[in-house]
């Protein structure tokens, strides 16, 4: 792509369209390959850049939405769990920076996307609906009428569209498969990718369509609600040994792969098109991303930064990606970092009853992260311990998050109980 045409592409202030697909999973968004099962993916993936190693921040949808806003990881952006604190008041977001330069912002959001956490900051208009709200009903239906109108203005606009029919419980139009197997997934997916599909039929082609997920979903890791699971946990209990994590499918668990490595799609004016970027890339560099696309720039801060290079085939160094869950829980709270092919994890919580044995694993040899080989290469542990330590206490422009009043508090507490997270 010349200079010349990112230029055109950008001097005509192209609108922005985000689509984020609540628990989408990375390896059902081929990057590469036929896919003619999913018509918008293959439309985008055809007419725009797709990245094959696009690293989401955590394994639950606050802490990621938050770092996608934002461009930095939870420890400046603040928000570490569901129930607070919220976004850092003093740093720009994706909203507020394009509301800045111009453009009407709007997002339609579900889950625990709840605006006592700050994720309503530079959007015009913040619609949170029902958590029993789909778009194969009267809201789908509501929101095409709405984008249909914010489509027709004359001044660029951002829409942000948070979709929740791929995570359970899964929404797949009228069609049944076994409950959580990855056959329902799977026609979850497909259904959801027609729908968008149809939409992107009625987007002006004046616009820059990014598809993306805050975090993936696990379906096919042991766990222990199968019956293996309940044996192996009870041989646990009664020899006195530590537990594992309760659960390890589905999402906000650990940091594996099957949870962290999301699909992340760039199309529209000035994006190179059919172009693929093997290099690692993370949930922190969007922002900055999609703000440079346009033809603006982003706050330069602490962690993220504009991967467009890559989109024009430069070189660019690589970056280590810091992965946590996100989670509270004692038995779910996991963190670590991933660079070079290697992916380290660790429980920053030791002597509560859990195994603190830290995990190393070689993802070009062990994709699936089966084997934990920390102790055969204590060596790159300790490096990537230290890079940990690093992220975490060099850098910084956020802080930490913004306390809630106790009117936001008890705001947040009914909002949570009202969505069933409490």
């Amino acid at each position: 792509m010349s200079e010349d045409h990112l230029n055109a592409g950008r001097r005509q202030s192209p609108n922005l369209f985000l689509i984020v697909v609540d628990c989408l999973r990375a390896d059902r968004c081929p990057t590469t390959g036929p896919c003619d099962d999913l018509k918008a993916w293959s439309r985008l993936r055809a007419n725009g850049t797709a990245f094959s190693q696009a690293i989401s921040s955590a394994s639950w949808t606050p802490v990621c939405f938050a770092s996608l806003l934002t461009g930095e990881y939870s420890f400046d952006h603040g928000v570490r769990t569901i129930h607070g604190p919220a976004i850092n008041p003093d740093l720009p977001t994706l909203a507020t920076v394009l509301k800045a330069a111009g453009y009407s912002t709007h997002a339609f959001v579900a889950g625990p996307m709840i605006d006592a956490l700050g994720m309503n900051r530079g959007f015009d208009e913040y619609n949170h609906r029902p958590r029993d709200q789909f778009i194969y009903g009267d809201f789908g239906l509501r929101f095409c009428e709405r984008f249909g109108k914010i489509s027709s203005q004359d001044r660029p606009w951002f829409v942000m569209l948070h979709l929740l029919e791929v995570h359970c419980p899964r929404q797949t139009n009228g069609l049944t498969a076994r409950e959580h197997s990855i056959r329902q997934y799977d026609l979850a997916w497909s259904q959801l990718d027609k729908w968008i599909d149809a939409l992107l039929e009625r987007t002006p082609s004046q616009t820059v369509v990014a598809l993306t997920a805050d975090h993936a979903e696990s379906i096919l890791r042991r766990s222990d609600h199968t019956l293996l699971g309940r044996i192996h946990r009870k041989m646990r209990s009664n020899l006195g040994l530590s537990r594992r994590g309760s659960d390890w499918r589905r999402h906000g668990y650990h940091v594996f792969d099957e949870v962290m490595r999301i699909p992340w799609v760039i199309s529209g004016p000035g994006v190179n098109r059919g172009m693929v970027v093997d290099q690692q890339v993370r949930q922190i560099d969007m922002a900055a991303t999609l703000v440079d696309v346009l033809g603006h720039k982003f706050p330069s801060g602490a962690h993220g930064r504009s991967v467009t290079p890559l989109m024009r085939g430069e070189p660019m160094e690589d970056a280590p990606a810091y992965v946590e869950t996100g989670c509270d829980e004692p038995l779910r709270d996991w963190h670590g970092v991933r660079a070079n092919n290697w992916k380290y994890a660790e429980h920053p919580r030791s002597g509560q009853n859990i195994d603190p044995e830290p995990m190393l694993f070689d993802l070009d040899a062990d994709p699936a992260e089966r084997r934990n080989v920390v102790y055969e290469h204590p060596e790159i542990a300790v490096e990537m311990r230290r890079q940990i330590d690093e992220l975490i206490h060099g850098a910084s422009r956020g802080g930490g998050g913004q306390d809630l009043t106790e009117e936001d508090q008890a705001r947040l507490t009914e909002q949570l109980k009202a969505l069933g997270y409490i």
